[in-house]
């Protein structure tokens, strides 16, 4: 009996074996936890994992060519700070007449406009003296541009009234208002980065100049201060009423390491710089400091000699863009 009873326990085992057996036979690799996994028409899910965690991007020599692409070396530099500033165009009262009848009397001719030019000595009008009914010249005292004329032909104007305003506008003042917080930051002599927005070809105009002149009050009304510059303006861009804004520099840093403001990207949130390996760029996350108008510091993310993509970096980001969304079907 217990031989009989052995039998049937092997039996039975061996039944479970066989079908424990055949079950496992009929999962497929994925299900039973094994390594292969079959392809979609983009490639493996691993393999679109690893492109967008690595962000790389390689061009051909003539992809490059044709994005006008220029790398350089990450390189210390000096990074200006500065202070941004709003200001308006004025005459410079320096070299500005006002302009008074000698005598009382009748208006007989008015012979300039506004905005004419005039020559030292040229006739602006002629009066009629109420006492010698004479008629005589009112001229210019200065050759320049007549920015204020206050008279009509016919009118009666006394000895104290200006009627007209001349002023040489080959240099002008141009005055800046300043912040109370910002007063300590500045001094006479400093460099200043002026911008008009009227330059011909690039849609605005750099003008550098000084801080000329601080003023020692202040502006109740607005709590600023004047700072002032003395401008150039022979080609007559600077029009008086007119207003700029610029930056006043204020210091120096040495960064440690700098590249141009146009290798700055943003990629998934992150700001990088694409930095060339061989023929491949790579998307390197940065963490910048102090900037000016041409280089930005970068405190962590480069070393000095690491090439990067320094002019029309935004080509590589469309590029890294296209490949991403291609995985993404």
């Amino acid at each position: 009996m217990k031989r009989t009873q052995l039998i049937i326990i092997v039996l039975g085992l061996a039944l479970a074996g066989a079908v424990g057996w055949r079950i496992l036979k009929s999962k497929s690799p994925a299900q039973t936890g094994g390594e292969h996994v079959e392809a979609g028409p983009h490639g493996s899910h691993d393999e679109r994992e690893e492109h967008g965690r690595e962000g790389h991007v390689k061009l051909t020599i003539a992809q490059r060519k044709n994005a006008n692409l220029t790398v350089e070396e990450a390189a210390p530099a000096k990074i200006k700070t500065s202070l941004s500033v709003y200001g308006k165009v004025g005459p410079n009262e320096d070299a500005l007449a006002h302009v008074m009848p000698r005598f009382p009397g009748i208006v007989k001719t008015v012979k300039k406009r506004l905005g004419d030019h005039v020559e030292a000595g040229e006739v602006l009008a002629q009066i009629e003296s109420n006492e010698s009914l004479k008629v005589y010249d009112v001229v210019s005292e200065i050759t320049g541009t007549v920015i204020h004329r206050n008279v009509a032909l016919g009118e009666f104007v006394k000895d104290d009234k200006m009627i007209f305003s001349v002023a040489d506008l080959s240099t002008v003042w141009i005055d800046l208002n300043i912040f109370r917080q910002d007063f300590g930051l500045l001094r006479e002599g400093q460099p200043v980065e002026l911008h008009t927005g009227v330059g011909h070809v690039s849609g605005e105009e750099h003008i550098a100049a000084k801080i000329d002149y601080i003023s020692p009050f202040g502006t109740e009304g607005s709590q600023t201060m004047l700072a002032r510059c003395v401008v150039q303006n022979a080609a007559g861009v600077l029009r008086p009423g007119l207003f700029v804004d610029g930056e006043i520099i204020t210091g120096e840093v040495e960064a440690p390491v700098a590249v141009k403001n146009s290798a700055i990207q943003t990629v998934a949130n992150e700001t990088v710089v694409f930095v060339e390996k061989g023929d491949v760029f790579e998307a390197r996350e940065v963490e910048l400091g102090v900037k000016d108008n041409e280089r930005v510091e970068v405190v962590s993310g480069l070393l000095p000699g690491d090439r990067y993509a320094a002019e029309n970096s935004f080509i590589i980001k469309a590029e890294l863009g296209k490949g991403e969304a291609g995985h993404e079907h």
